[in-house]
């Protein structure tokens, strides 16, 4: 019996792997987001527009209120931090603008609703389980680190011009909509 294999001339249709196969899903998450980009950039060029939000998106549309805590003012009220409830409308006014412009067209949609989709599960993953017992430093430096400066990093290409404050405005609108807090 042996353990050698020829695979010369071996046809598949895709690849073919003697062994292990690795996928970087990373790299692929990626290239959807630059064709994403691209295809706005064209969509953009030829000023074609959608009439209504893809499901994705609308998804939050509707708010969703476990905790009975309403709107992004009562969050920041209940966590403590009245003082940023100022900057935070600001941010989030911010990221509105930005919303009603690219919300027309088709690839920005799915860009946005990956974002948002994004940054909710973010959230549910490493902020919601240490609130009430991480500091509001710990929990900002989560949310920066975790949340914002990679979601800028992974969705900010070309036509779509994410900044940190965009996905900081996003942040808030998710909250103002009840999908994301900073409290227990």
């Amino acid at each position: 019996m042996s353990d050698s294999v020829n695979q010369g001339g071996a046809n598949a249709g895709g690849d073919i792997v003697g062994r292990d196969k690795i996928t970087n899903v990373h790299m692929i998450k990626h290239q959807q987001v630059r064709e994403l980009v691209e295809r706005l950039t064209k969509e953009m060029e030829k000023d074609e527009i959608q009439q209504q939000w893809i499901d994705n998106l609308a998804f939050f549309e509707e708010p969703y209120a476990p905790d009975g805590v309403i709107g992004l003012e009562a969050k920041l009220e209940k966590c403590g931090r009245p003082d940023k409830i100022p900057l935070a409308i600001r941010h989030k006014e911010l990221f509105v603008k930005f919303l009603t412009k690219y919300s027309l067209y088709g690839a920005a949609q799915e860009l946005l609703a990956l974002c948002l989709h994004r940054i909710h599960c973010e959230f549910e993953a490493h902020v919601h389980p240490v609130c009430g017992e991480a500091t509001v430093t710990k929990l900002d430096q989560i949310i920066s680190g975790q949340i914002i400066q990679k979601v800028v990093e992974e969705y900010g290409l070309g036509a779509f011009a994410l900044n940190h404050g965009l996905v900081l405005g996003m942040t808030y609108w998710l909250a103002e909509r009840c999908y994301v807090r900073w409290h227990a």
